[in-house]
């Protein structure tokens, strides 16, 4: 791993971030030219122009391809190196360069409207998740910090949480029961930046869909807005035939990088038409004084791999017909 720090621009003009006045500003890091990490200031200085940082981490899976086909009942969706052009996903992100300069682009960004990969599948996304060409793959991304405010009883101590995801529009057919292998590297933001092991860990949830709409809520504005990095996807933990849709995965130990192959399988008895990856970081209880987890992780996707398989009933818990979720 090589990790190159850098100041953005010569100049030591101090920039200002909204903040409530309880809270320490923070500094803005960029890692790889355009994925956002704010870091706590604690030290009473004031922000400064955003920091460029590097982090190249060894790439032992190259592909030629973006999607091959292994198999009539399998297919791998690549994501090494992904689309370079402009996917009109309606999301944009912003590419700082070591010269200062920044500029606006949706080149391998994915957004509320579906982009179509080279193999014809279509993908959406929430939270800005898009390729990161340092990495070589696509990058999602995952955090949480404490964030205070003042009332009549005291200080209250909340989570400023968020999580992206990607849907990816698939033909899940009835009676058939899917393998699906997800390749990704869970990077610790925190720790590149701060030199701090993120206090708390990921979870992805993986779910079929009966459409690739990502719908999430932003913490700050309290808008539905697929291009806000704040917020997460929602959890329909209360739908009939949740269990039997939606699987998850908790990072399970500390590192700066840990690889894993994570496997998931599904036997729908209804039709569904897309796979939603999302992400949600570890939140603390909200309160006064309250300890608030501080977590912050890249998850890096290079390839996703999907395959049929003989029906396996096992896999579901038993739903009476009159109560199956059809929404």
């Amino acid at each position: 791993m090589l990790v190159f720090i850098t100041s953005s621009c010569d100049s030591k003009e101090e920039l200002t971030i909204k903040s409530q006045a309880l809270n320490n500003p923070m500094q803005l890091y960029i890692i790889n030219g355009d994925i956002e990490y704010y870091s706590e200031i604690t030290d009473g200085s004031k922000p400064k122009a955003p920091i460029l940082v590097y982090d190249i981490p060894d790439k032992t899976e190259e592909a030629n391809n973006l999607t091959s086909k292994t198999s009539e009942q399998s297919v791998t969706m690549n994501f090494n190196y992904g689309i370079a052009g402009s996917t009109k996903s309606g999301c944009t992100i912003t590419r700082y360069m070591q010269s200062g300069k920044t500029y606006e682009t949706d080149a391998g960004v994915y957004g509320p409207n579906p982009a179509p990969q080279n193999d014809g599948y279509l993908i959406r996304g929430y939270g800005v998740p898009h390729q990161n060409p340092s990495y070589g793959a696509l990058a999602l991304f995952v955090g949480n910090r404490g964030f205070k405010t003042q009332d009549r009883r005291g200080v209250l101590h909340d989570n400023q949480q968020n999580g992206s995801a990607i849907s990816i529009a698939y033909p899940f057919k009835p009676n058939i029961t899917y393998e699906i292998s997800i390749t990704a590297t869970f990077r610790d933001g925190r720790y590149l930046i701060d030199k701090v092991y993120s206090s708390g860990y990921p979870t992805m949830f993986v779910q079929l869909k009966n459409d690739g709409i990502i719908t999430a809520r932003s913490y700050r504005t309290q808008t539905e807005d697929p291009c806000d990095r704040e917020g997460i996807v929602s959890i329909d933990e209360y739908a009939n035939d949740y269990p039997n849709y939606t699987r998850s995965y908790t990072l399970d130990n500390q590192g700066e990088y840990v690889k894993k192959i994570l496997v998931f399988k599904f036997s729908p008895i209804q039709e569904k038409k897309a796979l939603l990856i999302s992400l949600r970081p570890t939140i603390g209880r909200a309160g006064y004084e309250a300890p608030i987890p501080t977590n912050s992780h890249i998850v890096i996707i290079p390839s996703i791999n999907i395959t049929e398989k003989p029906f396996d009933q096992s896999l579901n818990i038993e739903i009476p017909e009159n109560q199956r979720n059809r929404n």
